[in-house]
């Protein structure tokens, strides 16, 4: 069976065309809604604090390129295996509208199961972001924010070692 020249054109075309779509529909990542951290914007921290509903919570800045981040993280993970009272809110500085960096968040907190309540800096330039969490705040990482019951917060600058877990904790 021959088929005329046009046809033939046509039907390579339509077989790269299938194969690029087929190619690029298993090179996509899939998204779980629930695990993707959200767009922190300049009002998400009056939202965070009042979804707390007055529990203690401590919320945590961080960065993929962060090693000292890492280990804040990785603390706290362990600390929360153990200790069900303890809330976690992590922020990434890294940029929600970059799709790779949020497919790395997103498997860096699966990773430590810390996806429950996962931000990234959004559309607003970073320093606007920083500031609407602390205005002394310059961008130093890791930092966590402490609150209590009360709504009274302890910013903490550095690495979160197990022992100053515990105490922030206590306090």
């Amino acid at each position: 069976m021959h088929l005329p020249l046009k046809n033939l054109c046509s039907a390579r075309a339509l077989c790269v065309v299938l194969c690029w779509i087929a190619a690029f529909s298993v090179s996509a990542k899939t998204y779980d809604a629930q695990t993707v951290p959200k767009a922190f914007e300049p009002t998400s921290l009056k939202n965070i604090i009042n979804a707390q509903q007055g529990q203690p919570f401590v919320l945590v800045l961080w960065s993929l390129d962060c090693e000292y981040c890492q280990t804040s993280l990785r603390n706290l993970a362990d600390k929360k295996r153990t200790t069900k009272k303890l809330k976690i809110v992590t922020i990434s500085t890294d940029m929600f509208a970059d799709e790779q960096s949020l497919s790395l968040m997103q498997d860096r907190l699966k990773q430590l199961n810390l996806t429950e309540n996962a931000w990234a800096f959004g559309s607003a330039p970073p320093e606007q972001l920083r500031y609407s969490i602390d205005p002394l705040w310059h961008g130093e990482m890791p930092r966590s924010y402490w609150f209590d019951a009360k709504g009274k917060t302890r910013a903490v600058s550095g690495v979160l070692l197990p022992k100053q877990i515990d105490q922030l904790l206590r306090n």
